[in-house]
């Protein structure tokens, strides 16, 4: 693979997990329960978004060669300023619009720094957190071969697929967020998307025609689908499972999205597009939960659309229509970077 096609899937990647984090909180109420199937569809379309985008940040990241205080200032220069920028603007949104006292604004101000202003910003604690990780595991992930990196993965799905143990058993037997006295802890969490993400970088499922694509992923789509409609007809409590981000299900949703835009290319008007919403990702990420729930959420509160499948894409499109110009203006102003990490 040539390297002009290498940062384009990386660009793809990029701008597809934008769009997905988009439509995950972009789905309103439903106004009907006979609505549930379409919004479980809509979480299982959305519900690898971040994880996408851990990986592919691991994937460009890591192995690292520079050293550990090296890599800190370059990653956390990029990243601190504007999410810092973008919490205080979402606590004066709340504190003006009455959703948080004063006392409680100046409390969530205090925890800023283990504690995210507004729950879309957990990403932001998980890529800080691999970032002080990625040094220390560098020199062994430039070493590692395939069967070794495997090995390593194969233990993490291992982590995802213990807490369906709870189901069988009916008892909290590992805990779905993780458990720090199982032998596997170490090696359970958001780090598995990190080692996934360098293990399909450095040894991709390259395929010669479609067919062969749709065979080699068809099996892990039925994988990660089986358990939506499992939850969903059978066990809610299952469904509540298989939408965590550490789930089974989106460890195999990440597998195919990223091997699919390894194998295919985009026509140029497409991957032009891509890469604009791929540049400005970052400051789409933090401002999109301003534009979906304080901006369009409020126009539509009184006017909603009749059906999920028709509302929830066009609230999704709108956003990242509004959120990209909106950065993209940002990033027109000196020191912009420092707001939208450009």
């Amino acid at each position: 693979m040539n390297y002009s096609k290498n940062i384009q899937y990386f660009n793809n990647l990029r701008a597809v997990a934008c769009f997905l984090v988009i439509l995950t909180h972009s789905a309103m109420p439903a106004l009907n329960p006979a609505f549930g199937l379409f919004m479980m569809l809509f979480s299982f379309i959305s519900s690898p978004s971040s994880e996408l985008f851990v990986t592919l940040s691991s994937s460009l990241l890591a192995p690292t060669k520079l050293g550990m205080f090296e890599f800190y200032k370059k990653r956390f220069s990029k990243l601190l300023g504007p999410f810092i920028f973008w919490s205080l603007i979402i606590l004066l949104i709340g504190y003006f619009n009455h959703s948080f006292t004063f006392a409680e604004t100046i409390t969530k101000l205090i925890l800023l720094p283990i504690q995210p202003v507004t729950g879309v910003y957990w990403f932001i604690y998980v890529i800080i957190g691999l970032y002080f990780i990625i040094p220390i595991l560098s020199p062994w992930l430039q070493k590692a071969n395939k069967g070794e990196l495997r090995f390593i993965i194969s233990l993490w799905i291992l982590t995802l697929i213990l807490p369906y143990t709870n189901l069988i058993f009916n008892k909290e037997i590992y805990s779905i967020t993780g458990s720090y006295y199982f032998i596997t802890s170490y090696l359970g969490g958001f780090v598995g998307y990190l080692f996934l993400g360098v293990y399909l970088r450095k040894f991709p499922i390259h395929v010669k025609s479609k067919f062969a694509l749709f065979y080699k992923l068809f099996p892990l789509f039925i994988g990660a689908l089986l358990p939506y409609f499992y939850g969903y007809i059978f066990n809610r409590e299952a469904l509540d499972m298989v939408r965590e981000n550490l789930s089974l299900s989106s460890a195999f949703l990440v597998t195919i999205i990223f091997t699919f835009f390894q194998n295919i290319q985009l026509n140029t008007l497409l991957e032009k597009l891509f890469n604009n919403i791929a540049k400005y990702s970052f400051g789409i990420y933090l401002i999109h939960i301003i534009v979906v729930r304080d901006i369009i959420w409020k126009v539509l509160e009184n006017h909603r659309l009749p059906h999920p499948i028709i509302e929830t894409p066009i609230i999704a499109i709108i956003s990242l229509i509004c959120s990209f110009l909106i950065v993209k203006i940002l990033s027109l102003m000196p020191y912009s970077k420092y707001i939208i990490g450009v």
